[in-house]
Order: C-alpha cells, then structure tokens, then sequence
C-alpha cells in the first residue's frame, strides 16, 4: 500500500513537472506580427513605429517579433485602420482623421486647429477621457488601441506657398492642398482646398495646379524632397498645433498574447509618444535651417491671418457640432479639459 502512494505521488510530481515546463515553454515561443504605418520608408513616421517595435522586440527577450511595413506594402495606404480591423495587418499607426468621411469627430482627435499645446492633448488623451472617447467612437471595430501610445508631433508648418500671403484676403481662390479640419476652416476664408497623395505636391506645385500646401512638419517634408516646391514657408500653430497619431493592435490577435508581452508592448509603445515629440523637435529645426539654406523664406504668419482663421474655426465648430452630437461630445470634453487646466496654469 505505501509503496503504491509513493508510486501514485511520483506520477503527481511528474506531471506537475511537465505541466510546468509545458507553460515555461509555451511563454518562450517567440510570437511574430506584422503591421504597417501610414508612411513610406525613410518617412520620420515610419521610422518612429521601427524604433518603437524594435523597443519592444528587445524588452521581450526574443519572444516578440513585431514587423513594422511601411505605407501600401501590405494593405492601401492611410487605410491601416480598416486593414487591422479585418485582420490583414496585425498591427497599425494612422491619422484618425484619415476616417473624417467616416466619423467626423476624427478630425479633433487628429489635430484640432487653435487647439491645446502638444502635451496638453497628449493628457487629455491619456488622462483627461480622450481615450475613452475614441474607444466609444470605434466601438465596433476589431481593434485594440494602446492608451497612450503613438506618436505626439509638435506643430505642423501652416502653409508652404509660391507667393506671399499678408492679409486674409489673399486666400481668395487659393488653390491648395490640404487635410482635415484646417483644409475645411481654410475653404470658409475663401481657398480652394483639396486632398492629393503626398507624393503628388512637388508636381502640383510646379505645374501651377494649386498655389499653396500644406504637408506636415519641416522635417517630414524635407525628408519628402519638398525644399523646391515652394518659396515661402509660414509658420504658425494655429492650422494644425500638434498631431496624434496611434498605435493600435487587432484585437483577436491581443487577446491572444501572454499578458507580460501586453505590457511589454504597451510600455515601449507609450514611450514612442515621447521619445517622437523630442526627437520631432529637434529635426524639425534642422530641416527649417535647411529649408534657408536652399533658398526658401521662412516668416511667421501674419496675425490678421491667424485671427480670422481662429474665428472661422470657432464658427466651423459651432456649425459642425449641431450636425454630430458625438464630435459635440468630443469637443465639449477636449475644451472642457483645456479650460480647467489653464486655469490653474495659464499660458504665458
């Protein structure tokens, strides 16, 4: 009797042993995604989702593979959104306001023009229920968005043009290529606004199909090869005063990864909104020193542009509110958030 307890106890000890070792190695098996960004390579954004991955990757300790594509390698470009909800991409980094025709609200979540400072937006993201709003929103897609990671960009050039632009008259039947809200606000002071593939500026420039662009930051569209496109620069935060772009995982393909590796993932991703907003700045004036030094005048916005393109935001939203309650949603908790915060800290 006693030898076969000892026996039986053996035979618990073993498979315990294996079970132990089953689940050891079943944590060691490397797992492999891939995704796509928004972008082409050589492109800032893209690189940025690189170093993110490969942050992740290397705080795993082998067991991720996160393969970063970029822009219309695997599925459409600017529609990785829709590719990671079907489950063509594993992974993805967009512009919310890619999906404007969609839901319209995008447009605020992207860049909301005479909005909040970069890091203001990047609590109200994290903290102050602007992530909570972008998952109300995006209910009912197959995706999993990682609070708090992405990309934070610092303000984007306001208009790239061939002439000089001094007062709000002269965007009268200014023909130029733009996105978003900004491209909406900027119709309603008279310009002709339209979207065309970035890769389509320099041509469109050059050819006189529009007079004016705007792209993104300097950096992005040195990188773009857009030093000749265009003889005067104007800077101002007005138009597009940060840009927030996600990162975002399928959502079957989340639930199925061990929950160390979830926060290995989150904590590199969330580092990337950081790490990109310093870096951004950084190249960001280099490029504008570049942009002088291939001839092209870098001036602020005139103020008389910059306040009628802020009153025009402010009937734009007005009007825009009152057709989609949940942008009305969306803008109420984004101004609601800017107002308690400078009220304790006032802008300078």
């Amino acid at each position: 009797m006693m030898r076969k307890s000892w026996i039986l106890a053996l035979v618990v000890c073993l498979m315990a042993v294996a079970l132990i070792a089953g689940e050891a190695a079943a944590q060691q098996k490397t797992l492999t995604f891939s995704g796509q960004s928004m972008m082409p390579a050589g492109n800032v954004f893209y690189e940025s989702l690189v170093r993110a991955c490969k942050r992740a990757e290397a705080a795993s300790g082998g067991r991720l593979v996160l393969k970063a594509n970029p822009a219309d390698a695997i599925y459409p470009a600017t529609r990785e959104l829709e590719g990671v909800d079907r489950g063509v991409l594993d992974f993805g980094q967009t512009c919310y306001m890619y999906s404007k025709d969609k839901w319209p609200a995008t447009g605020i979540l992207t860049a909301k023009p005479g909005g909040m400072s970069p890091m203001e937006t990047l609590v109200w993201m994290y903290e102050g229920g602007g992530q909570e709003l972008v998952d109300e929103l995006l209910k009912n897609l197959n995706v999993k968005f990682i609070k708090g990671a992405g990309q934070m960009a610092p303000p984007e050039i306001f208009l790239v043009t061939n002439k000089p632009i001094e007062k709000p008259e002269d965007f009268k039947g200014l023909r130029i290529r733009s996105a978003g809200d900004g491209a909406a606000i900027m119709d309603r002071m008279g310009a002709a606004c339209s979207l065309m593939p970035t890769g389509e500026v320099f041509e469109a420039m050059h050819r006189g199909v529009i007079d004016a662009y705007e792209v993104s930051s300097p950096s992005v569209n040195w990188t773009m090869g857009l030093q000749e496109a265009g003889k005067y620069i104007y800077l101002s935060p007005v138009r597009h005063p940060y840009e927030w772009n996600p990162f975002f995982f399928n959502k079957k393909k989340w639930e199925g990864i061990p929950d160390d590796l979830k926060n290995v993932i989150e904590a590199a991703w969330r580092e990337e909104a950081f790490t990109y907003y310093a870096k951004a700045i950084q190249a960001d004036l280099k490029a504008l020193d570049n942009f002088r030094n291939a001839g092209v005048q870098i001036l602020p916005l005139p103020k008389a542009i910059e306040e009628t393109f802020l009153k025009e935001a402010d009937a734009y939203y007005a009007e825009e509110s009152k057709k989609d309650p949940f942008l009305a949603k969306v803008l109420e908790s984004y101004e609601n958030f800017r107002e308690t915060f400078r009220a304790v800290w006032p802008r300078p």
